[in-house]
């Protein structure tokens, strides 16, 4: 047990084992940075007239009033945008909000409610294997976007974790066998997937969804600005698939706006879960202005962030000691070797350069991101300063 966790005296014994084992998620900030790469941030900040516009938008809203619980301006201008029913939408702060209500929502022990002459013959299970409930589980390839795991975490449900490849690819048969030995309730897939960037074939979602129907499988598309695949077209055949997006990778990431796109039955049960004021009268005044006005700017600027990861990543691969993963979000994994990450990092950072670090030079355990640095494709001049400053590290830093 941690020093923090004997503060807490007899409190302590109350914390879930797998809380104590699992760390805080730190941001680091530290001075003199001149380019801010490691949050997967659309780099390009908000024209001039577009920001005054959307400042002489905000200035309206009614701050002594709570927020429209309903979103219903914004659902409305989202739902037109997607050609969905408004009926389809549920909002959240953020992805990681709305990750959490989707695995509440189907957080019933495995098993709970199976009757043997209906479902477990669907199932392929005998009666008395019906008749047996098992604490719920989430199942997600690892490593992904850290969030499935803390939202587990929080409500103490088991995460079962299907590594991927050595080139960080979906090992398709491996969820299939996991799905089968575990029945977990949730499955998550992240499309494209965070911190590697890859684009898994996005078909497999949609045949998840329709091989386990008492599975909610989760196309998690917050990079789809980027990627331009989806699976939205699939969700009336599956009404147990469910689209995720986020407005935080297109220029709104302070703003913490996402959302799910399901069948009307899913979105009316996570409605019940969601905090009735959870996007603020500012945030949505905000989103429906940009949804509104700046949909081409947001859109462009996506497209220019692609030419950029193209050439980024055509640039880093011919560096001495790089390898560089294919990615299809504004994000680019490079493996650097262990250690040797982790000093370049600290040189970059030297220089004002801010990215992702991942390495574990002193973890006992190798895992599969030791190693390896994520980048978020800046700007022209940002991606110019980056490259510069590798050039030099990478050299010069062989054997940390």
């Amino acid at each position: 047990m941690s020093n923090g966790l004997d503060a807490l005296g007899p409190l302590a014994a109350r914390v879930p084992d797998q809380l104590r084992a699992s760390a805080g998620y730190h941001v680091p900030r530290p001075a003199n940075i001149r380019a801010k790469l490691d949050a997967n941030e659309l780099p390009f900040p908000l024209p001039e007239e577009l920001r005054q516009r959307l400042g002489a938008a905000l200035a309206e809203v009614s701050l002594e009033r709570y927020p429209d619980p309903n979103a219903a301006e914004l659902r409305s201008v989202l739902a037109q945008r997607l050609g969905i029913a408004p009926s389809q939408l549920v909002f959240g702060n953020g992805s990681d909000e709305l990750i959490a209500m989707i695995v509440a929502a189907f957080a019933a022990p495995r098993g709970a409610g199976q009757t043997s002459a209906e479902q477990a013959p669907e199932r392929g299970i005998g009666p008395a294997r019906a008749e047996l409930a098992r604490p719920a589980a989430v199942l997600f390839p690892s490593p992904t976007f850290v969030y499935y795991r803390l939202a587990a975490i929080a409500r103490g449900i088991e995460s079962i974790e299907v590594p991927l490849t050595s080139r960080f690819e979906l090992d398709e048969v491996a969820i299939e066998r996991a799905i089968e030995q575990h029945e977990p309730s949730v499955v998550f897939l992240a499309l494209p997937n965070n911190p590697t960037g890859t684009l898994w074939r996005m078909e497999f979602a949609v045949e998840l969804a329709a091989r386990h129907r008492n599975v909610a499988v989760i196309s998690d598309e917050a990079y789809f600005a980027y990627s331009g695949r989806s699976s939205l077209a699939h969700l009336a055949q599956h009404p147990n698939l469910i689209v995720m997006r986020t407005l935080s990778k297109v220029g709104m990431a302070g703003l913490r706006v996402g959302y799910t796109i399901s069948s009307p039955p899913i979105a009316e049960l996570l409605e019940r879960l969601r905090p009735p004021y959870n996007l603020s009268a500012l945030d949505q005044a905000a989103a429906v202005f940009m949804l509104r006005e700046a949909t081409s700017w947001c859109e462009a600027s996506a497209a220019e962030v692609v030419t950029e990861r193209k050439q980024l990543e055509a640039t880093l691969a011919r560096l001495p000691g790089v390898e560089v993963f294919p990615s299809e979000a504004n994000l680019l994994l490079v493996r650097l070797g262990l250690g040797r990450a982790t000093a370049i990092y600290r040189a970059l950072q030297a220089d004002g350069l801010l990215v992702r670090n991942f390495d574990r030079p002193d973890a006992k355990l190798a895992g599969p991101l030791d190693g390896c640095l994520r980048i978020t494709v800046g700007t022209p001049a940002e991606n110019a300063l980056l490259l510069a400053s590798l050039a030099v590290h990478c050299e010069a830093i062989r054997n940390p």
